[in-house]
């Protein structure tokens, strides 16, 4: 199970996870969001305040452009 952190955010990559290859992005241990790699599209987001930086993260930890 490969996993990152970034600007306070654990992103996890299940290896047995469904389609379409997405992550689970985590904040004080809380599912806030399930987003599409390498799009960053978003299966599910918690709360819309941490959109951008969500895919910030993501971008730091170079799983979308």
């Amino acid at each position: 199970m490969p996993q990152w952190k970034a600007s306070g955010y654990v992103i996890r990559q299940y290896a047995t996870d469904h389609d379409p290859l997405h992550v689970h992005v985590y904040r004080d241990r809380r599912l806030l969001a399930k987003v599409i790699i390498p799009g960053g599209t978003f299966m599910f987001l918690a709360a819309k305040s941490h959109r951008g930086r969500i895919l910030e993260a993501l971008r730091q930890c170079k799983l979308i452009p």
